[in-house]
């Protein structure tokens, strides 16, 4: 089995995927309506043969061809029809693929848009500089959005957001605001001894550990602070903590770990979950 490459997109590959069906199929259609045009002007000059023969010596039996004309035109315009029906059934998945990204772009550009705003309007002191960098931004997102063939949906909130703010002056507030920035593969299973099986998650554990530590530092209200660290202890000597270490990056896993103690940070760092955009209705 191929490794995937780190920078496969699986979004455009099935869209690709679905514009090459749709192609092949047409063309397959092509093909088969010439073999029904030439199936078709053979069984209709055979039948205009048999006629005359009939009209000339009625009395005798033609030879019967050696392949039947009129069932291969019947065979040749079945292909067309399915040719032309499954073609249908890839156009209607293509729309509703496309249809299903547009859902996803607006709601991605919502996560970053509301992001930006907290920067731009957040505590400014000079409310005419903000109002002039709000310009700024409403440009920032037409050019970014508006590139269709742009798949910007598909990358990391906190990626797209730190992208903007080194544009629009913001790289510090965003620094500040998002320290835990990580975007690791999955590690994988582990591999070697019982030993080096047990290091490796004590290793992948602990800097977990410390980066939900540091978000707690930054992030949580300082009245539940404690409460989220108790509850964190709990949640890490909880069974099915070794198999998320072992199959999700680490990114993923803080998220979900920090989700599990209803402290969700999603929003605020910059981690990019693999099923982030599956529910429809997660957003």
């Amino acid at each position: 089995m191929k490794d995937v490459p780190a920078d496969f997109d699986p979004q455009a590959y099935g869209r690709g995927c679905a514009l090459q069906q749709c192609e092949m199929l047409s063309r397959l259609a092509e093909i088969g309506m010439q073999l029904a045009e030439t199936a078709g002007a053979r069984a209709l000059a055979t039948q205009a043969a048999e006629t005359r023969t009939e009209a000339e010596a009625p009395e005798t039996q033609p030879a019967a061809p050696a392949g039947d004309p009129g069932l291969a035109f019947a065979r040749y315009a079945h292909l067309v029809r399915q040719a032309l029906a499954q073609r249908a059934r890839a156009v209607q998945d293509l729309c509703l693929r496309d249809g299903g990204r547009d859902a996803r772009r607006t709601r991605h550009r919502g996560r970053v848009e509301s992001l930006i705003d907290t920067m731009v309007w957040g505590d400014v002191e000079d409310r005419g500089r903000a109002a002039a960098l709000d310009a700024k931004v409403v440009q920032a997102f037409a050019d970014l959005y508006g590139d269709r063939e742009d798949p910007v949906e598909d990358r990391p909130v906190g990626s797209v957001v730190a992208g903007l703010a080194c544009g629009l002056g913001l790289a510090g507030k965003w620094s500040r605001q998002a320290p835990h920035r990580v975007s690791r593969p999955r590690p994988g299973l582990p591999e070697g001894s019982p030993e080096e099986i047990r290091a490796e998650r004590a290793r992948r554990r602990a800097a977990v550990a410390g980066m939900i530590e540091q978000a707690i530092d930054d992030l949580a209200a300082p009245a539940v602070a404690a409460d989220i660290r108790a509850g964190l202890a709990v949640r890490l000597r909880e069974p099915d903590v070794d198999t998320l270490l072992d199959t999700e990056s680490t990114g993923t896993a803080v998220v979900r770990l920090c989700r599990s103690l209803g402290f969700d940070i999603e929003n605020d760092l910059d981690i990019p979950l693999d099923d982030d955009e599956s529910p429809p209705d997660s957003s």
